[in-house]
């Protein structure tokens, strides 16, 4: 029989009880100390002690803040989720010299300023998604510690064009809001940052010994396909099979609230045995057993810390970020026999390259859009049609007839009705798309080559219409789509008419793969973006490599939106080096209209 808990009520409004202030600096700084002591030898670990006591002396669960004078509209900032993000930016970051001018931070108020000059953004990029941002591109404080204007909407730029190159939802946020630092902009996109550094490792790739998890009868196909959450609960559901309980985790939020679920856990993953389920018995008091889950989790080593109260409260949020931190810190999982690793692996798909990169490059851009829903696979969310009709829609607004949609498809002939409806508009006369032989069948299957000669045309569709916009806005075109070769006469003609003379013949041109022309592009379009010093001959691999990399920082420095990776500019891919000289060129005419006005 599970031993009965204290209400939530109770536990929050008992008078005995502390306030959820003196809880949160308590029990982390006891933690924090403990884990100290214990378990790292005396390294140093930064405390949210000093956040929550300079926040306020009783901390509120939410603060409200009127973004303008002149704006009606309001947004709620949660203090708590606040302060757990601190702690996570201080402790991965704390030895970062480039970022000793705004770390730590130490009241909640100053997280808006510290991501102010875009630096601690771009390093947080690359704690989610390493080498995402070539480092060399951010420009930093000059000799008097200051970023210039000019510099800081560079930096910010990169920032957040490099997170929508791996896939983190910035809509509607500008430059200027994360200089203005806007608290729930700067809290939206830093969640998303922080969730996506803790479940990064959380996949077969990164760790084969997820294989454990698999049910039988299930194939390893099937386990790839489950989202990082996914993963997470299942190890979790994993463990507490083991364990002397019945309770099943199925949600971030109420199912942890009484700590039941974690303290099983632990007392399962704990490679020192210390953790033990025996605390259920001794206190149903929910607050207690919290606090034994917060300590615990610090000793054993988890990067990201959840207060006891934020548990009792089902912070779905940071109930996530704790249970990520600690599969990383004791996943508590046999490692497989490589022979078994191979068997299984053997049975999977043959897998390209190419198509894997372009299927991300093709996913990040879907996902750049706005739309609503998410597209984590490419091949598996468009097979019932609904995410492709929606983003065909966004391209040609009234394309789609939504009275012919079928919006709920559980079933596989209403998927393929809306897939056929997907390549009847394709091949209208509105797109003009080249589908030979492509059925609707064809994509609800997960066809692979099938569904990226689709979402290509779409993108590409995309580009030069938006492309085609711009040159009609400036008074230079009729507003049709732009060829492909009018994008290279006009690249060629803006790098010559630069002082450079290399040139490029189309997109596949092999001489692109030095880098050079693309960085000669991108300075004749803005000098001030492109440091010269920086530059190599392009003459191996590896420099061929660094000038791709800082091609794509410098294009996102000039607010591109870049969805490509180095390797796809070294290979001289067609359609990402199309893609990268179209987003140039409608930064180049953005800025032409500009100066028109």
């Amino acid at each position: 029989m599970t031993t009965p808990v204290q209400p939530i009520e109770e536990v929050m409004m008992t008078p005995k009880k502390r306030t959820s202030g003196e809880i949160g600096l308590s029990t982390i700084r006891a933690a924090r100390a403990k884990a100290e002591e214990k378990a790292w030898g005396g390294a140093k670990f930064h405390t949210v002690a000093k956040v929550v006591a300079a926040s306020t002396a009783t901390a509120r669960v939410h603060r409200t803040r009127r973004l303008s004078a002149g704006d009606a509209a309001t947004h709620s900032v949660a203090d708590d989720e606040c302060i757990a993000f601190i702690d996570f930016i201080n402790t991965r970051l704390e030895n970062d010299n480039d970022l000793k001018h705004v770390l730590p931070i130490e009241n909640i108020d100053d997280l808006w300023s510290a991501v102010g000059d875009g630096i601690l953004l771009c390093k947080l990029i690359n704690v989610a998604a390493p080498d995402t941002i070539d480092m060399r591109a951010v420009n930093y404080p000059n000799r008097s510690g200051a970023v210039t204007p000019f510099h800081v909407v560079e930096n910010q730029n990169l920032a957040l064009n490099a997170a929508k190159g791996v896939g983190v939802k910035v809509v509607n946020v500008g430059s200027q809001d994360m200089i203005e630092g806007k608290p729930h902009l700067v809290l939206g996109l830093l969640w998303q940052l922080v969730k996506m550094s803790l479940l990064k490792n959380i996949s077969l790739k990164e760790n084969p010994f997820l294989i454990r998890l698999l049910r039988p009868g299930e194939t390893l196909e099937e386990l790839l396909k489950l989202t990082p959450e996914e993963l997470l609960t299942r190890w979790v559901n994993y463990h507490l099979e083991a364990a002397p309980t019945d309770r099943r985790l199925k949600n971030f939020g109420a199912d942890l609230r009484d700590s039941e679920i974690y303290i099983h856990l632990l007392s399962q993953i704990d490679p020192e045995g210390r953790c033990s389920p025996s605390v259920l018995q001794s206190t149903s008091d929910m607050l207690c057993r919290a606090e034994y889950v917060s300590e615990q989790g610090a000793r054993l080593g988890a990067e990201f810390q959840v207060r006891p109260v934020d548990i009792i409260k089902a912070n779905e949020k940071l109930n996530l970020g704790f249970l990520a931190a600690l599969f990383n810190a004791c996943p508590g999982l046999e490692p497989p026999e490589e022979a078994e690793v191979q068997q299984l692996f053997d049975e999977l798909p043959e897998e390209d390259v190419g198509d894997s990169r372009e299927e991300r490059a093709f996913r990040m851009w879907i996902n750049s859009l706005g739309l609503d829903g998410h597209c984590a696979n490419l091949f598996d969310d468009l097979r019932d049609g609904l995410l492709l009709l929606k983003t065909m829609e966004h391209i040609k607004p009234g394309l789609v007839d939504w009275k012919a949609v079928n919006t709920n498809c559980k079933m596989v002939f209403k998927k393929i009705e809306n897939t056929n409806f997907a390549v009847r508009l394709a091949t209208s006369a509105a797109l003009k798309f080249s589908l030979v032989g492509v059925q609707g069948k064809d994509l609800t299957d997960g066809n692979k080559k099938l569904t990226l000669a689709l979402v290509w045309q779409l993108m590409r569709l995309h580009l030069t219409l938006f492309l085609a916009s711009l040159r009609s806005e400036g008074g230079g075109g009729s507003g049709g789509a732009i060829s492909d070769a009018e994008m290279v006469r006009w690249a060629t003609a803006r790098v010559q008419a630069s002082g450079q003379t290399s040139a490029m013949r189309d997109f596949a041109d092999k001489s692109l793969a030095s880098g050079l022309f693309l960085l000669d592009l991108l300075a004749a379009v803005e000098l001030r973006c492109v440091n010269r010093e920086l530059v190599t001959p392009g003459a191996t691999e590896e420099e061929m490599l660094l000038n791709a990399r800082y091609a794509i920082a410098c294009a996102r420095k000039l607010n591109c939106a870049i969805f490509c990776l180095p390797e796809d500019l070294v290979e001289c891919k067609p359609k990402m080096v199309l893609a990268f000289v179209a987003s140039v060129m409608a930064r180049d005419l953005q800025k032409m209209r500009g100066a028109s006005d």
